[in-house]
């Protein structure tokens, strides 16, 4: 079985593994958000996704230590790890004490914060081929850009947030400040507005103008609730 999905949250992706895994499904391969699975018994494999130090491969050291624990590399993807374990040989914690765990989503959000770095810069390279050239196509790829761009600042605010919470569990400090993610009705009126700049010489007028009126009210509304969401935080 083949199945599709996204994911910019490592610990949302275990956990759907794991669900498919307590319904007999049992993941083998990986590629460009292809998951393939197969047949197993249910609740046969407890999975994690651990975040590596090298590019699509992992250390010698890293490969024997899972190994001496009975755990199995499933897949290495980018910096990702997928790894399994046999439910039946217990629980399976990659990280057991707050010190490690906090060192851990501080890699991730380093990660994060170079990719939405160049993420912003590509962006900002679109938008400038856009007005410079009066290239629509320039003025679509920077607000495809952009939905990216808001998926990735809300991962880095997640991340921040469960440092957060773990850096209070170590000093019993609480944190006054959480951070709030970006509406996704603004990624989605971005979204709608790139396919009608895209589409502009296909669409008739009156779709295109409606498609457009429909993102500008979609972002309007995102802006809205990311502002009145950080305003609750505060409070």
């Amino acid at each position: 079985m083949i199945k599709f999905r996204l994911y910019l949250n490592k610990d949302a992706e275990a956990e759907w593994l794991n669900q498919m895994a307590a319904e007999g499904w049992a993941m083998k391969r990986f590629f460009a958000g292809f998951f393939a699975f197969e047949r197993c018994e249910k609740g046969e494999y407890v999975y994690q996704v651990d975040f590596g130090d090298r590019l699509f491969s992992v250390s010698s050291d890293y490969r024997e230590l899972l190994q001496d624990t009975g755990i199995e590399i499933v897949q290495t993807w980018g910096y990702w790890v997928i790894l399994r374990k046999k439910a039946s040989e217990g629980k399976f914690e990659l990280y057991t004490d707050v010190a490690s765990s906090i060192g851990h989503y501080k890699k991730i959000r380093r990660m994060f914060k170079v990719v939405t770095i160049m993420e912003m810069l590509i962006m900002f390279f679109e938008l400038y081929m856009g007005v410079a050239f009066e290239a629509v196509l320039g003025y679509a790829a920077a607000l495809l850009l952009a939905v990216i761009l808001v998926g990735l600042v809300n991962v880095l605010v997640r991340v921040n947030d469960i440092i957060a919470d773990l850096e209070e569990k170590m000093t019993g400090i609480a944190k006054k400040y959480r951070g709030r993610n970006i509406s996704a009705f603004l990624a989605v009126g971005l979204l709608l507005n790139s396919c009608s700049l895209m589409l502009m010489d296909v669409l008739p007028h009156p779709a295109k103008y409606t498609i457009q009126i429909l993102a500008i009210v979609l972002m309007l509304v995102g802006i809205v609730r990311t502002g009145l969401g950080k305003c609750r935080t505060r409070l």
